[in-house]
């Protein structure tokens, strides 16, 4: 397996993009992501483009999935020792649920707490606009039960 755990979002949308097939010619833009994917042993100069190698045609989904992965938890830390008010978390075992109000007036504090937290982020909607609309974070979801003091009464 090529070792890969430090490409930028920009190697990783360029592998991905290539891996499935779709052309895109370097430019200035994306000419520093083709470099560190040369780096890392995933593609290779080819005259004045750059094609996936050996390992790169076979790795390059797992590589994809991984360093997304890895990118996603760094977006989205959590910090230690978050300390959340009733509101906030009777809110999150609602959305544990499956039962996500839109936000409002009588929660958005608690919805806010949730954002401040990186548990949850809102997501702006055309129809409903912004702050109404919420989901988890990527380590949030992961993390959803640690933060609800009868984490047992939760699951």
């Amino acid at each position: 397996m090529l070792q890969t755990e430090s490409l930028s979002e920009s190697a990783v949308a360029v592998l991905r993009f290539r891996g499935k097939g779709h052309r895109m010619r370097p430019d200035p833009r994306n000419l520093p992501a083709f470099g560190e994917l040369v780096s890392a042993g995933i593609m290779e100069a080819d005259g004045e483009d750059f094609r996936l190698t050996e390992a790169g045609r076979t790795q390059w989904k797992e590589i994809v999935d991984r360093e997304s992965e890895r990118i996603e938890r760094a977006r989205h830390v959590i910090p230690d020792g978050v300390e959340l008010s009733d509101a906030a978390k009777d809110l999150l075992r609602l959305c544990i649920e499956g039962k996500n109000p839109d936000g409002d007036e009588s929660n958005r504090p608690a919805y806010r707490e949730l954002v401040d937290a990186n548990i949850m982020m809102p997501m702006g909607t055309f129809t409903k606009g912004d702050w109404v609309v919420f989901r988890f974070t990527f380590t949030g979801w992961e993390r959803r039960f640690e933060f609800l003091d009868d984490a047992g009464s939760a699951a």
